[in-house]
């Protein structure tokens, strides 16, 4: 076959091959993970991770962007971006078979276009990341074999060690699995620049930059190694590494095609290939890379031996990597597909390298074909998708007039996604990484009218529905709870008092009604504050300062009617927050950031209140003790917003300002909320 058709007659398989498995993810809902990616595709520039994660780049919201821009916020859009990405290995394949030998390139580009049963997977039901990286993988492989021959002959490919350099930082920036094709694309252009190493810096320098959003955080912040750490709280290294290594030939077989997950990496949902396709495809592609060991002399067959021996050797050493983890093991693919067709097509008798890639090709379909008869017949609500309807959640909350609202990881990231953002939810905690900050909380927190959407069918750190109304029933107020499909649902909340407060002058700075200025209490001792004489009162405030040290995170507080005896009214502990469901902002959160806590009193007589650090020596700060006069119940009714809620974050600052409203407990919260924006 000519040249010229090659890639795209092997494109063209590919396509055939993969349009049954992108018909079944058409018929999957996005997951939380891609419904991010849809998110920040939608608002490029913002972010320079995976939106409440401590790594990753926007790379896959930076692709997606032009199909969400032209489809709208739909699963399809992301599908078709995946989809492409899938295929975009098939020229890359080409690329490397034809680096290896001329006879190579066709049949490795064939052989990409039907591959092991996980590649499918990654090309319509990816976890982020992972698709774009082993192309940017892939790519660097190519770069290096072009660069390093020029540098050879005494060239001075400046601008390809540019490139190859940004793409390096790039991909290391997207995810670390890349670092063993960098490493081995390092070194072979390190040893190809013999005599006038210095032009690698051209590679450096870019990759340094490139990479400077990853490596800049993890200099600051520990999380963001956290996906490649060696060790953890519950496991050290040796015992990790004693687990994996024993089984390390199950997630080897997994990239081979032995076996696949149906959901990305579930170790109880997998779809094995028949015993004897499973054999035969260890048989020969462990033969042909002994064959390849053999027959390797430097060269691009020793980068590829080199990337794929590199990304087996890192792979244990992360507590992340499990045996049935098979993503991180998938930057050795490409290089072992090369490899393997490289062996037969540089043989006296090249064209027994097709006899390989049909043999080959036919035993990946096997265990593809019961993959796609699983997709065929599982329901997506159930295990292990767990991707239920919302469609009745976001209808109930847009007939309600709903817009902002509390979910769990996956549920709030689909419906914000699923909803082109007419509905924002928000996790009401980081599920996956404590106090890492959440794109969408502040934007809930500062609202009137939300809700919670609760779906018990899904695992999540989120309290069942009974011990949410549990809690609600502790601290008072009212609210009315509704089903929508597979979500329950929580809403009109009425505090059990109201927003009105006045001054307590008695308290000094913290009693002025000026978040400017704070009081400093002693950080080990109680600190008491009288009034002139008892009254009843619904509930007492406190407010931390614009800047400075928020409240304490562990702590006491008692009320007295007389002065004398005191009762404890709250006891709030550091880590214990996720427990600590409390009325802010006229709606029920869990407080986490210790700047405003609001303490329901009933109506009960209040002369003195004392507030006692526990176990703490932190240094804490008041700006404001705020008092809720007592009213009768039948005239509490929901807060009422008084703030157009369609402003942005500078705009509802600069209306905060112009129109000050002290006497409201919600105008400080959202004072606070803005001044972080």
């Amino acid at each position: 076959m000519r040249p010229a058709l090659q890639i795209p007659v092997a494109i063209l398989v590919g396509v055939v091959v993969r349009v049954p498995f992108w018909i079944e993810a058409l018929r999957t809902p996005v997951d939380g993970d891609t419904a991010i990616v849809g998110l920040m595709a939608r608002h490029l520039g913002q972010g320079t991770t995976l939106w409440g994660q401590p790594y990753g780049s926007p790379l896959d919201a930076w692709l997606a962007a032009p199909f969400v821009s032209a489809l709208g916020p739909t699963p399809d859009a992301l599908r078709l971006s995946y989809f492409l990405l899938g295929l975009a290995l098939i020229p890359i394949a080409h690329a490397l078979g034809r680096a290896l030998h001329p006879a190579a390139a066709f049949p490795a580009a064939i052989l990409m276009a039907c591959p092991p049963p996980y590649f499918l997977f990654l090309t319509t039901l990816p976890p982020p990341f992972y698709a774009s990286t082993l192309l940017l993988c892939g790519v660097l492989l190519v770069l290096a074999l072009r660069v390093g021959e020029r540098l050879q002959q005494g060239q001075k490919p400046r601008g390809g060690l540019v490139v190859w350099g940004a793409l390096a930082g790039l991909a290391l920036w997207t995810h670390l699995m890349s670092a063993s094709a960098v490493l081995a694309g390092g070194l072979y252009l390190f040893r190809r620049a013999r005599g006038h190493r210095r032009l690698l810096l051209a590679a450096l320098l870019p990759l340094l930059a490139t990479s400077s959003p990853w490596w800049v955080r993890a200099l600051a912040d520990r999380q963001a190694t956290r996906v490649v750490r060696v060790s953890g709280r519950e496991e050290t290294m040796g015992a990790h590494l004693l687990q994996v290594l024993p089984e390390l030939h199950r997630p080897l077989g997994g990239v081979l095609g032995t076996h696949v997950p149906v959901v990305a990496d579930t170790p109880d949902f997998v779809v094995s290939a028949p015993r004897a396709a499973a054999a035969g495809l260890i048989l020969i592609y462990g033969s042909l890379l002994v064959l390849a060991v053999r027959r390797a002399r430097g060269g691009a067959p020793g980068l590829l031996l080199g990337a794929a021996a590199l990304a087996l050797l890192a792979f244990p050493f992360p507590v992340r990597a499990t045996p049935h983890n098979i993503r991180f093991l998938t930057p050795l693919f490409l290089p072992v597909l090369a490899l393997s067709v490289f062996v037969p097509a540089a043989s006296a008798r090249p064209r027994r390298a097709w006899l390989v890639v049909l043999a080959l090709a036919g035993l990946h379909l096997t265990g593809s074909t019961r993959l796609l008869a699983v997709w065929r017949g599982a329901d997506r609500a159930q295990p292990p998708f767990l991707l239920p309807d919302l469609a009745p959640a976001r209808r109930a909350l847009e007939a309600r007039g709903i817009r902002r609202a509390y979910a769990s990881y996956g549920p709030a990231y689909r419906l914000t996604y699923e909803s082109g953002e007419k509905i924002i939810a928000s996790q009401p905690w980081n599920e996956r990484f404590r106090h890492y900050p959440l794109p969408f909380l502040d934007e809930v927190s500062f609202a009137q009218d939300v809700a919670w959407v609760l779906t018990p069918a899904i695992p999540t750190d989120l309290p069942a529905p009974k011990a949410f109304e549990e809690a609600l029933s502790a601290i008072g107020g009212r609210w009315r709870r509704s089903e929508a499909g597979a979500a329950v649902i929580f809403h009109d909340f009425v505090p059990p008092f109201g927003p009105s407060v006045e001054a307590f002058p008695e308290a000094g700075p913290a009693g002025d009604l000026d978040l400017r200025t704070v009081l400093t209490p002693d950080n080990v001792a109680p600190t008491v504050f009288r009034l002139p004489a008892p009254r009843p009162l619904d509930a007492i405030t406190l407010v931390a300062g614009l800047e400075g040290p928020r409240l304490l995170r562990s702590m006491d507080v008692e009320v007295s009617a007389d002065g004398v005896a005191f009762d404890t009214v709250v006891r709030r502990r550091r880590r214990e927050e996720q427990d600590d469901l409390r009325w802010v902002n006229g709606h029920p959160q869990y407080v986490l950031d210790h700047d405003l806590l609001a303490i329901p009193l009933g109506g009960r007589p209040v002369a003195a209140l004392r507030i006692t650090p526990y176990v703490s020596s932190d240094p804490w700060a008041l700006a404001e003790v705020l008092l809720h006069p007592a009213e009768a119940p039948e005239r509490r009714r929901a807060w009422d917003e008084w703030l157009d809620p369609n402003l942005g974050w500078p705009a509802r600052a600069r209306a905060l300002a112009a129109h000050p409203r002290p006497d409201r407990e919600d105008w400080y919260y959202r004072m606070l909320l803005a001044a972080r924006h």
